[in-house]
């Protein structure tokens, strides 16, 4: 006999929900701009919309057998960890492919994981958010964060979310050791926050800077 569905079914916790605290604040601050005056209670519900609009969840995530843009087939593919387009292609210090992609105006804001693996290592590198977003490439005097996956064959790929003027807010909602795939998400920047990723292998042969990308869909390149 099935069980009958409790209403908890139908709720979400916060904790679920990327941003919340930040949707929560443009929501509070619709609402008092409202109480204060009619125009700048539409300017806070203009604001909450475009919130809403670039936290929103465009992938699903992954159940324990399945995946939205991986199959076993392609454990060593590496996915757009963005929506967005390609900005800059280089090498590392290492001599290693990167990648810089960065967030239109009206694309998700939200990260995601590039490749099947664990979470190695996390790391805050501080520095000035004096630089203009799409300034290639970053100097190390800018503040980014640097998340480390290692896959199941030892390769390592890093994606560094970069802070710009007007890119101030950085998360990450992983942490280390925990197992991975492309539909999961890594965080998010706001607004517009440049997103770099490493690794060593073949770039794809249609990746070049002006290409649109769809996180955890578009192929980036191959490991190895």
């Amino acid at each position: 006999m099935k069980d009958e569905p409790h209403v908890t079914d139908f709720l979400q916790s916060p904790a679920q929900v990327p941003g919340w605290p930040i949707k929560a604040c443009a929501g509070l601050l619709c609402v008092a701009g409202l109480a204060l005056a009619l125009p700048l209670g539409v300017l806070g519900l203009c604001l909450l919309v475009y919130i809403l609009l670039i936290l929103r969840v465009r992938i699903a995530a992954a159940g324990p057998l399945e995946n939205t843009a991986l199959s076993s087939d392609h454990i060593a593919d590496i996915y757009a960890p963005i929506d967005g387009r390609v900005v800059h292609i280089d090498t590392d210090a290492e001599n290693r492919n990167r990648v810089f992609l960065a967030p239109d105006l009206f694309d998700s804001h939200l990260h995601y994981v590039p490749v099947t693996g664990k979470t190695e290592d996390i790391t805050w590198i501080d520095g000035s958010f004096a630089h203009a977003g799409l300034d290639f490439p970053p100097d190390d005097h800018r503040v980014r964060r640097e998340i480390t996956f290692s896959t199941a064959a030892g390769h390592q790929v890093v994606v560094s979310q970069y802070g710009a003027r007007g890119c101030r807010l950085i998360q990450c909602f992983l942490r280390e050791g925990r197992d991975v795939r492309p539909s999961d998400q890594l965080g998010l920047a706001l607004f517009g926050g440049v997103v770099a990723i490493s690794f060593n292998g073949t770039l794809a042969p249609s990746l070049v800077p002006g290409r649109r990308c769809l996180a955890a869909q578009t192929r980036l390149g191959h490991i190895g």
